[in-house]
């Protein structure tokens, strides 16, 4: 038997585990602690493949009310299409926090035990740790899986009814109001831990200010999220997110930088400090920073007359030069900091 890990780091991920192996296999065993929406992707598209041969049970947990009423009741529905290719319980046990996965196929095993659930976060974002055991069907470890998945399954379990999935609702909305009071304190303790030296601070000569650009807007579900997930709309914060860590990183480190934002009105350009930052999946990205305006500065329209300095301080030679990254010399910094009117 091999014993790897899948961690969600880099191009491995659970996700794609998951897929592959539910595209690949005669049989899934699937138990999750706690479940959502777009945890269900692969399972869906699975059941959708022609000829269907698979044979899916799934478990579900009810732990805490993390599971999301929408994703019970998309299970209802898919479990009718699937013509008796999916079977849904959920665990009697109110503390069940399984998260294991068992598939099978011409007799050779692949089961996934650790802390990934059935989520978005969970199987795709870094933060968890999962170990895959792969070998004969006959493996002693696999076995022992799929004998306590099959017990739990007869015995400790009831099949997902559409009564469940009602009375179970206002359950699933009260603890996720309660969820999107806590995560942004527990993030912000763990940052001031990690962070001895608050955001939006300057930090030195060694750290160059950035100019950098905002032309798209985001999608209202990404916009949803963020006031969902952060506290930055209260905080009157705007923010930014980035399809990759590295292009965040960049900004976050820096700690400040000036931002031209392109819009039907001509834009503006003004020296922002980071304030926060965040990871989670949205459809624009996954990483974000939150910033705001420096105090005391001003934000300058772009305008023939604004455009005008920037091209005789050297900064541009055209409009377009202000849609490129790049890193700034003392000069130009000195140029835009007398143009915001930046506090000395």
């Amino acid at each position: 038997m091999v014993i790897e890990v899948v961690d969600n780091h880099g191009v491995t991920n659970m996700s794609a585990e998951l897929t592959r192996r539910l595209n690949n296999c005669t049989t899934a065993r699937l138990a999750t602690a706690s479940l959502t929406k777009d945890g269900l992707t692969a399972i869906e598209n699975a059941l959708s493949l022609e000829p269907r041969r698979l044979n899916v049970k799934l478990l579900v947990g009810l732990y805490n009310g993390y599971t999301e009423a929408a994703a019970l009741r998309k299970l209802l529905t898919l479990q009718k299409r699937s013509g008796g290719c999916l079977e849904v319980k959920i665990a009697r046990n109110s503390h069940f926090h399984w998260k294991v996965y068992l598939f099978t196929d011409e007799g050779r095993s692949a089961a996934y035990v650790g802390s990934s659930n059935l989520t978005g976060d969970g199987l795709g974002a870094e933060g968890e740790f999962n170990l895959r055991l792969s070998g004969a069907m006959g493996d002693r470890a696999l076995r022992n899986i799929a004998d306590k998945f099959d017990r739990t399954w007869r015995k400790d379990s009831v099949p997902l009814t559409q009564w469940i999935s009602d009375h179970f609702a206002p359950v699933s909305q009260q603890s996720r109001k309660s969820l999107r009071l806590i995560d942004p304190k527990i993030r912000k303790l763990l940052r001031r831990v990690h962070a001895p030296q608050p955001h939006g601070q300057r930090r030195g000569t060694d750290h160059a200010s950035v100019f950098s650009y905002v032309k798209e807007s985001t999608k209202r579900s990404t916009n949803n999220d963020v006031s969902d997930k952060t506290s930055w709309d209260a905080k009157r914060w705007e923010w930014m997110v980035f399809p990759t860590r590295a292009e965040r990183d960049r900004l976050r480190n820096a700690g400040s930088f000036y931002l031209a934002q392109d819009h039907r009105l001509g834009g503006r350009i003004a020296l922002n400090d980071v304030c926060d930052e965040d990871e989670f999946g949205t459809e624009d990205g996954r990483f974000f920073i939150a910033y705001r305006k420096r105090r005391g500065s001003v934000a300058r329209v772009i305008n023939k007359r604004s455009l005008k300095l920037l091209r005789d301080g050297g900064l541009i030679a055209r409009k377009d030069d202000l849609w490129r990254n790049r890193t700034l010399g003392n000069a130009y910094q000195a140029l835009l900091n007398k143009m915001l009117k930046v506090p000395e």
